[in-house]
């Protein structure tokens, strides 16, 4: 029973495979694949957030010091101000770190960027730079 299962599971896989080679990326595409980088480029000191941005670390041992750094990435904003797709363009060095914030970004909404009135999608090269605040260098991390 376990053989069939498999031999039917290969079959599906090969069947999904071939069908995303006829198709192409259209046929195949993920969420985030759906939507290409538009082509206009602003700084994303032309961005507002609409809500504030929260970035959470998760740390496995708390009494590790908080992660600094900055993470540098590539955002496609919709017209509705909505982000659709980051990429990780500049690490922070710390891994952690770049994952929370692309977490923070995903999702998040701005302002839309206007130009002559239209709202349209951009892309951009957002910083995100967290540091650990002086009063929590000589305490504990839950006090911070």
């Amino acid at each position: 029973m376990t053989t069939l299962r498999l031999q039917t599971f290969a079959s599906a896989l090969a069947f999904a495979l071939v069908l995303c080679g006829v198709l192409g990326s259209q046929g195949c595409a993920t969420r985030s694949e759906a939507y290409a980088w538009p082509a206009k480029v602003v700084s994303s000191d032309q961005l507002r957030p609409a809500e504030p941005l929260r970035l959470t670390i998760p740390r496995r041992n708390m009494n590790d010091p908080m992660p600094s750094g900055t993470a540098v990435l590539r955002v496609h904003v919709d017209e509705l101000g909505i982000v659709r797709k980051t990429s990780l363009e500049g690490s922070s060095g710390n891994a952690a770190l770049d994952a929370a914030a692309q977490r923070t970004l995903v999702g998040a909404r701005f302002v839309p960027y206007r130009e002559e009135g239209e709202a349209m999608a951009v892309t951009t090269l957002m910083p995100i730079n967290v540091r650990a605040s002086s009063r929590c260098q000589e305490t504990r991390p839950l006090d911070c």
